[in-house]
């Protein structure tokens, strides 16, 4: 059976979503989580209600999640400070995103699951308006989404995962993303190209 993609909105998410998280970071990596719910065994935190979030299954199962949140939707923090984001501009902040919460199940980890389901949440993003997209990781992990387009901003000491490097993804410059050969490039310009075949002629 083929892996299933699909992102939902917080109403519609499987609530296995939310297990799957405790089982990736509290009972495999063994990691601080302030969120962690240990009774329901499910980790759930403020920027869900208003995320919408990426999901891999298969076999019924799910097998990788990601989360991506708009800022003008609101409840973003507390990544809305962790981030600095209230030094963008209103018109910067309108157009910002927050990924978060992407993780695969181990033995999928070497395969191309991970990639399809951030080219999904990407391509979910700049479809909704989204210009930028803000993450944070730790060292190991920046080569990899430097390669996606990621450019670095500042390291900060996160209350959860520690030392990270706060990354920023212009999301609409085809020409970085090209440069980058990021996956993310046909997809932007498959999008732009979409958004000038819609536009008004003059």
């Amino acid at each position: 059976m083929p892996f299933d993609y699909k992102v939902y909105a917080y109403d519609d998410c499987p609530k296995k979503v939310f297990n799957f998280r405790y089982e990736i970071y509290v009972e495999e990596l063994h990691r601080k989580q302030s969120y962690a719910d240990h009774d329901g065994r499910t980790i759930i935190d403020p920027l869900d209600e208003t995320g919408f979030h990426g999901v891999v299954s298969k076999d019924g199962e799910i097998v990788a999640v990601v989360r991506l949140n708009f800022v003008r939707d609101g409840g973003t923090q507390p990544y809305f400070d962790f981030y600095e984001l209230a030094k963008l501009t209103p018109a910067e902040q309108a157009t910002a995103s927050i990924c978060t919460r992407n993780m695969v199940a181990a033995k999928y980890r070497k395969t191309g699951v991970s990639v399809r389901m951030l080219k999904m949440i990407y391509e979910f993003g700049i479809r909704n308006g989204a210009t930028s997209c803000y993450m944070d990781v730790n060292a190991p992990l920046m080569p990899l989404f430097e390669k996606f387009g990621y450019e670095p901003l500042f390291e900060k000491e996160h209350p959860d995962y520690g030392l990270v490097t706060v990354m920023r993804l212009p999301a609409i410059d085809y020409d970085v993303l090209a440069a980058r050969r990021s996956p993310f490039a046909p997809i932007c310009k498959k999008v732009l190209s979409d958004r000038q075949e819609l536009a008004p002629a003059d």
